[in-house]
């Protein structure tokens, strides 16, 4: 597939070394990304910093962030507490050192797409985490101004539920979701969904309730 239609998208890190068949194509396309991700306008990120989690120990990166650049954390195998740990910290997303190429161009996709790169099971516990540790009063839970029925695609995504997982759910199309994400988005001056599920903390409802 070609994507010439996305903007630059810058790659660093040290955690990039740790994936020399994505830097490889990285450098061959002239450090411009033009194959293998989804043709889509959507490009929520500019910059992906890679972080090596490997050897040392989880630092937050809250601290540095900016609404252009997703951090992904390089880590040596697959753990749901370290995803949550990795969340709470501030990553967008995690990748196994060795894992394929296809999933390491999926989890940039994801971002380009304002999504996150976590598994589901991690993503519902670092919501019921932060529930428990941060207990908000009504008025602050529904400053997030959505319907009824935009509060159900709000839930998906806090259930970690991608674009066509939330349209399979609610039994409605893959545009419907779109259009309800777009109107979340303007009404509460987001960029996108890693800016709503860092901004925003809910009591999941449930996403088929």
């Amino acid at each position: 597939m070609d994507i010439r239609s996305h903007r630059g998208l810058h790659l660093e890190g040290d955690g990039f070394d740790l994936l020399p068949e994505l830097k490889q194509l990285y450098l061959e396309n002239e450090r411009c990304l033009r194959k293998a991700l989804s043709n889509t306008d959507e490009q929520h990120i500019s910059h992906v910093f890679f972080v090596d989690c490997t050897q040392k120990p989880i630092l937050s990166v809250s601290s540095r962030q900016k609404s252009s650049t997703a951090y992904i954390a390089v880590v040596n195998h697959l753990d749901t507490q370290i995803e949550v740990e990795l969340l709470l910290a501030g990553f967008h997303g995690q990748l196994i050192k060795n894992s394929s190429l296809v999933l390491q161009l999926s989890a940039i996709d994801s971002l380009i797409k304002g999504e996150m790169y976590f598994s589901r099971k991690a993503l519902s516990q670092y919501i019921y985490e932060i529930s428990g540790k941060k207990k908000l009063a009504t008025s602050e839970i529904m400053a997030l101004d959505v319907t009824k029925k935009e509060r159900k695609i709000v839930d998906c995504i806090f259930e970690g539920l991608s674009n066509q997982e939330i349209a399979n759910a609610l039994n409605i199309s893959l545009n419907t979701v779109k259009m309800h994400l777009q109107n979340i988005y303007r009404k509460n001056n987001l960029k996108g969904r890693i800016q709503l599920m860092s901004s925003y903390s809910i009591n999941p409802s449930g996403c088929n309730a």
